[in-house]
């Protein structure tokens, strides 16, 4: 395939209004997502990330699955470099602005930075963090809430958590890659997912693609979780 025809088939996807849909996690933590027949590999928001980091990735991501940068205008050109696994593929070129939070000259600093701080840092204070963000993340979920400190409420979600553990039958793939993060069940479903697993899952039940959403009514609860 040309560049001519791999551009055509790009503008094809995108003018064809297909919602893009989250499919898999690769190996190295990349998303693999795809809309109608092109399939996109895109650097996933690690966990963690400050929030200058996750909405630079986020318009990175969200430019190449709509073809246009919302910040900056620019549009998604593709450059083929050959076949993998018999399938045509390509680099896709997006010329953000400099001023633009998702050009390489903003993200890949703070990218780097993010990694080298994480790198650096002990496996006890990466699952503190971790422990942290999930405990803030349920506290702004109910700001009205009361704290009821009781042995027995305290021993029943104890067994609520370790049952959950038992049935488990996989965890998504970015909690494969880093397991120091949010960990999220629905109290009907037995595979865990992390934040943003968790937020594709809402989504697809908001659009009736997901067998929770014949469910009247279910429970969330979000754990940070520590494989021992």
């Amino acid at each position: 395939m040309g560049m001519s025809e791999l551009k055509a088939a790009l503008a094809d996807a995108y003018a064809k209004g297909v919602e893009a849909k989250f499919v898999s996690v690769a190996d190295n933590g990349d998303e693999i997502w795809r809309m109608d027949s092109a399939m996109f590999v895109l650097p996933a928001v690690p966990a963690g990330a400050p929030p200058e980091l996750e909405y630079a990735l986020r318009v990175r991501r969200d430019a190449v699955l709509s073809g246009t940068c919302e910040e900056c205008g620019a549009s998604l050109d593709a450059d083929p470099f050959g076949r993998l696994e018999g399938v045509e593929a390509a680099t896709a070129i997006i010329a953000h602005r400099r001023n633009c939070p998702a050009s390489d000259e903003n993200l890949l600093p703070q990218l780097r930075r993010f990694r080298e701080q994480r790198e650096s840092a002990s496996t006890d204070a990466i699952f503190a963090a971790a422990s942290k963000a999930t405990r803030l993340s349920v506290e702004a979920k109910a700001p009205s809430r009361r704290m009821i400190r009781n042995r027995k409420f305290e021993m029943w979600g104890r067994r609520l958590l370790d049952q959950k553990l038992a049935e488990s039958t996989g965890k998504c793939g970015h909690l494969h890659v880093d397991p120091a993060q949010t960990w999220n069940i629905l109290l009907g479903d037995t595979r865990w997912t992390c934040n943003q697993c968790w937020e594709y899952q809402g989504q697809e039940i908001i659009r009736g693609n997901s067998p929770h959403q014949r469910s009247r009514g279910f429970h969330v609860r979000s754990l940070s979780h520590r494989e021992g």
